[in-house]
């Protein structure tokens, strides 16, 4: 029974994520993960899951880099404190606290509270995107429906959940340690059952707060969800090759004044604030993060040329390409 124990006992050490940065395109999948951490601290099921109890030794310095995640990423929070940028976005996670990041994401740690080294713990499960997809929980669904009204993918768990949470994780751990297929079918249901409890807080909290928006008003109807969905979809899918919202409303077969005004009522955001987000975010992860001299990221954000680029970037953030690239 001990050595099924020794998965919680992970120290991150320096050097050992180190090399994350150099990885091509940034991308982090299971099997990078389980690479960079001792097979004997650590639980998992081939490239498709991992389950690791993190303890920070003291040592650690910041040793956050971005990387973009090819799976399904949950940390919960033991004890301290971490910043996490999730797609430029900065998320603080504290005790008691639930962050899920998806495939597709930027992430990056900022900063660990190391103030009290001894207690700082945080527990990750990792998921590939084959693995998530068999659990048949859209997740990219769950938190879509939540950070719009409460603005963050972070979830504070009550107390109930936590303990729901821990004694899930306890399982996991005690059946992933085994072999067999069928102990594999157990882990994956145990996991589904636990994203379902983490899922029906999650959408507790936004009833609540949309009870307290809405009261006196009519309620949003699901027709208009529905298209506000397709409409991000189609936006994470085309977002560098089309800027136009009319774009958008065609493939919707809707018009564009139409289109613009559903997505601010559904959102609070006009359809070409979300289109610009995207165009964003990728712009300022190449700039930031890659390689690539500005006229490739011209070409990949499919530009008509750099003047057209710098132009738009500088009406965006107040600096231009070449500024943000040195700051």
């Amino acid at each position: 029974m001990q050595s099924r124990q020794n998965w919680t006992e992970i120290c991150i050490r320096k050097g050992q994520i180190h090399d994350m940065a150099h990885i091509e395109n940034f991308e982090v999948n299971i099997r990078t993960i389980r690479e960079k951490v001792p097979q004997s601290s650590q639980i998992g099921i081939g490239d498709d899951f991992c389950l690791m109890d993190i303890r920070y030794d003291g040592r650690q310095e910041n040793f956050g880099y971005p990387c973009r995640l090819d799976g399904v990423v949950m940390l919960f929070c033991i004890n301290g404190s971490i910043s996490l940028s999730v797609n430029l976005n900065e998320h603080e996670i504290k005790q008691g606290q639930l962050i899920i990041c998806t495939a597709g994401d930027i992430v990056k740690v900022s900063r660990l509270d190391d103030s009290g080294s001894k207690d700082w713990r945080f527990v990750m499960l990792a998921m590939s995107h084959k693995y998530a997809s068999e659990l048949r929980i859209d997740f990219k669904h769950i938190l879509n429906e939540g950070v719009i009204p409460l603005e963050t993918p972070v979830i504070s768990l009550n107390q109930n959940t936590q303990e729901i949470l821990g004694d899930h994780l306890k399982l996991i751990a005690r059946i992933a340690a085994e072999k067999g297929e069928m102990y594999k079918d157990s882990v994956r249901s145990l996991v589904s059952s636990m994203v379902s409890v983490l899922a029906n807080q999650w959408f507790a909290e936004i009833g609540n707060l949309k009870a307290g928006r809405d009261a006196g008003n009519e309620t949003r109807s699901s027709h208009k969800r529905l298209v506000f969905e397709q409409f991000l979809k189609l936006v994470s899918e085309n977002y560098s090759q089309h800027r136009q919202i009319t774009f958008y409303a065609d493939r919707l077969c809707l018009s564009p004044k139409y289109l613009s005004k559903l997505v601010k009522e559904v959102s609070g955001k006009s359809a070409p604030e979300w289109i610009e987000s995207h165009v964003m975010l990728e712009a300022k992860h190449l700039l930031k993060y890659s390689h690539m001299s500005i006229k490739e990221v011209v070409y990949r954000l499919n530009f008509p040329n750099q003047t057209a680029f710098y132009k738009y970037f500088k009406a965006h953030t107040g600096m231009t390409p070449t500024d943000y690239r040195n700051s």
